[in-house]
């Protein structure tokens, strides 16, 4: 292969060069001055994959292939390799050292599907050497995305309960409702609407420090501080939020005092806030954690040699699209058309029994509103028109969220099935090959419209109890 290298005014041509280093040594291939006696990087021919290796010589940080740190990569056509530090800047340009003879059209048409075979299976093989080198740890950071994620799920669902425990003692204590420990069993009144703002404000300040410690432990964690640089703003608030959750925890234990025992105050107190600020350091943590595995997976998935292999893929897959025979193609209209008239059946169905489903809903509804229910019966059966359409197209448009996020789902994972596995069949995993924005996107969609679907049915099974 041909590769031509150029670095300000000095360039060079190499031809089926197995190995060429770039460095300032008397070994390298290609000087560079101004590296002094240091090599730079190195180019190695694998014959496995027909094509060019870069390999960062020293995994040194401070070098840059298209602006992104390497150790070892597999080129594309054309890259720049830049090291700020040293101010050196080099362009590669790799192709094939010579060109095919011409032929002629009979031999074109007789070969062209051999070099369309050819051409995918060296795709293929370019995809098999990227999915080597990431796959296994874009799985692994996936897995601990999820397991962050419903992590901080549970330690923001738990920060919500333990507020309104600790502003129960809050609220109490302000307001004078004591414990009342005449009867056998604790009789605590309290007043709900102050209880509700006192929980507001407890779960802000908690909200502040899980912040604070996740910016905190980024700081930490940032590879190159600059001089004077210091995390004064987070330690302050981690400070003033401490304090405010030991004046809480003052609260709660001048309000449990009047409970019998010399030391239950001080440990029921300590329990509920102790328990709050633990929750919310684990939280922060665990913030800290998903923000880490989200940038390595982003630097991990985005890589521009990938990229060129799907823009490859997806080319290929509208030209076997194209190249479909008739035959072929009625096919699979008429599997189309199949799968429409299931839909079709399938949503009539469900509109046909949302009704049944929001009838006790529509009751409980007009109940509440019995001056707008304008009721109706018949043969016994009582129902608001009014209502039970409502709670109908609420019980629809559920229906139709569960559809679309279900229908998303199955986008995204086809995608992910076509990087790791390659293009096989259209029918098994689709035939749209999605970048890693869209992907985001979607999964943002979805979880919201799963969201929302989930949230209404709760809605509407809570009404039916």
């Amino acid at each position: 292969m041909k590769v031509v290298i150029k670095c300000g005014n000095n360039k060079e041509v190499f031809n089926d060069k197995p190995a060429i280093v770039i460095g300032g040594s008397h070994n390298a291939d290609f000087l560079i001055p101004q590296l002094g006696a240091e090599d730079f990087v190195k180019l190695l021919f694998v014959p496995k994959y027909n094509n060019y290796v870069l390999v960062n010589l020293k995994n040194s940080p401070e070098i840059f292939c298209n602006s992104k740190t390497f150790s070892k990569i597999l080129v594309t056509s054309s890259f720049t390799v830049t090291k700020p530090s040293a101010s050196v800047s080099v362009e590669f340009l790799v192709a094939e050292s010579e060109l095919p003879p011409q032929k002629t059209d009979t031999a074109q048409d007789d070969s062209s599907a051999e070099s369309n075979s050819s051409a995918e299976h060296d795709i293929e093989k370019e995809r098999i050497a990227i999915i080597k080198e990431i796959g296994y740890k874009v799985i692994n950071l996936k897995s601990y995305i999820k397991s962050a994620s419903i992590s901080g799920m549970f330690l923001t669902a738990a920060m919500i309960v333990l507020a309104f425990v600790t502003s129960f003692g809050i609220t109490n204590y302000l307001l004078g409702f004591g414990v009342d420990t005449s009867e056998s069993v604790l009789n605590l009144t309290t007043n709900f609407w102050f209880l509700g703002c006192a929980a507001i404000v407890v779960f802000a300040v908690c909200v502040i420090l899980r912040q604070s410690i996740s910016s905190l432990l980024e700081f930490n964690a940032k590879p190159n501080k600059r001089y004077g640089e210091a995390p004064v703003i987070q330690k302050f608030i981690i400070t003033i939020t401490s304090l405010f959750l030991f004046v809480v925890y003052v609260m709660n234990l001048l309000y449990y005092k009047d409970i019998q025992g010399s030391f239950a105050s001080v440990f029921i107190s300590l329990m509920f806030v102790g328990a709050l600020a633990t929750v919310t350091v684990g939280s922060g943590y665990f913030r800290y954690q998903l923000k880490t595995y989200q940038k390595e997976l982003t630097e991990c998935e985005f890589r521009e040699d990938f990229e060129a292999v799907l823009k490859e893929y997806r080319f290929n897959i509208k030209k076997e699209i194209n190249m479909m025979s008739d035959n072929k193609l009625a096919n699979i209209e008429s599997n189309l058309v199949n799968h429409r008239l299931k839909m079709v059946v399938e949503s009539t169905i469900g509109v046909c029994t949302a009704p049944f489903l929001a009838y006790g809903v529509s009751n409980t509804l007009a109940s509440c509103f019995p001056e707008a229910a304008n009721w109706i019966r018949i043969s016994g059966l009582r129902f608001s028109p009014i209502f039970l359409v409502l709670a109908t197209f609420l019980i629809i448009f559920a229906f139709i969220s569960f559809v679309r996020s279900f229908t998303l789902e199955k986008q995204i994972k086809g995608s992910e099935v076509i990087k790791f596995d390659g293009y096989s069949d259209y029918s098994a995993h689709g035939v749209s090959i999605l970048g890693l924005d869209s992907m985001r996107n979607l999964e943002k969609e979805r979880k919201t419209l799963l969201f929302v679907a989930c949230f209404i049915i709760l809605i509407e099974f809570t009404m039916n109890v």
